[in-house]
């Protein structure tokens, strides 16, 4: 398995990272993509390293486009276990680049679309990988069960004219969350497809950055 090439940009100005973006690519795209979302993110944050690393799964379209995980043949039975089989990477993936930047799994923000995003949703079931996540026309392969227990922020933004995800599935998620006492926000981008456009990202940059004052106004008190 080759896991491709990763970006890596530290914060503007040289500064020390206090937070660690990590971007996650669509299915059947490349890293490359997602680094102009990445400097549109480090724009509101400018003390944040920036990730953006290819996906595990380069044999599924060949040349160098990726996917996280295979497609072919993905159902609502093998999703999960799909995502599954690729989680101990990513989360190896992450926690290496936490350690290179030296910024601990609560200042981490893994942010995802599509695919990405699916992934990302998946990884923060499990405890300290992450303190928010940012997932963009995304759904989870097996929404969290009963009394599950998610440590993270979770920002979710989907177009209200998806026909590859459907909105329906950010709104159900968001429900469940909210059933669980998970900080969710969701917005719904009119006249969007299945697409990054600025406003969606300026609209999934501003829910995080809200997150992040809200937990600090929380810790503070």
């Amino acid at each position: 398995m080759s896991s491709g090439r990763v970006y890596r940009f530290t914060p503007a100005k040289e500064q020390q990272a206090h937070h660690l973006f990590v971007f996650l690519h669509g299915c059947g795209a490349t890293a490359q993509s997602m680094i102009p979302i990445a400097f549109k993110f480090q724009a509101r944050f400018p003390t944040a390293a920036l990730v953006v690393p290819s996906g595990f799964d380069p044999d599924a379209r060949g040349g160098a486009a990726q996917d996280w995980y295979p497609t072919r043949g993905l159902n609502c039975d093998n999703h999960r276990e799909r995502v599954a089989a690729v989680l101990p990477d990513f989360e190896d993936l992450v926690r290496r680049e936490q350690t290179n930047f030296g910024v601990t799994a609560s200042r981490t923000v893994l942010v995802g679309f599509s695919q990405g995003g699916t992934l990302a949703l998946e990884a923060v079931k499990s405890p300290g990988i992450a303190g928010a996540v940012v997932a963009f026309s995304s759904r989870y392969a097996r929404l969290p069960a009963c009394g599950a227990r998610i440590g993270s922020r979770i920002h979710l933004v989907h177009g209200a004219f998806d026909s590859v995800v459907s909105r329906v599935y950010a709104e159900r998620a968001a429900r469940v969350l909210e059933g669980l006492h998970v900080p969710v926000t969701l917005d719904i981008v009119e006249d969007l497809g299945h697409a990054l456009s600025h406003h969606a990202i300026s609209l999934g940059s501003l829910r995080l950055l809200q997150g992040i004052y809200e937990g600090r106004r929380h810790t503070i008190h």
